[in-house]
């Protein structure tokens, strides 16, 4: 017998290699534009923010259905586009303070 809880919860590589695929390309995308010299700072800005919301989407839709995530709404467009709360950004303590010049 299939534990529904488990189906329920399973993870949805669909959504995830998607959203990986697309923010793969838009880094690419900006490595060759660098590379060309064509490339100005308010469209880094754009694209990385596509690149990071990509990235997001691929956390926060793991376990969306696919028939879910293409038919999603405005609020969970939004919702999903958030940094994910369970990924932590590790930082370094600060052990040494700045000499003043």
């Amino acid at each position: 017998m299939i534990n529904k809880k488990i189906v329920k919860n399973r993870m949805n590589w669909r959504n995830v290699s998607s959203d990986l695929k697309e923010a793969r390309e838009q880094l690419e995308e900006i490595e060759e534009r660098i590379q060309k010299k064509d490339l100005a700072e308010v469209e880094l800005q754009l694209m990385l923010e596509h690149a990071y919301r990509h990235l997001n989407f691929a956390w926060n839709t793991r376990r969306v259905t696919t028939k879910n995530y293409a038919n999603l709404t405005e609020a969970e467009f939004n919702k999903w586009s958030q940094s994910p709360k369970e990924i932590q950004i590790y930082t370094i303590p600060n052990k040494r303070k700045k000499k003043n010049s």
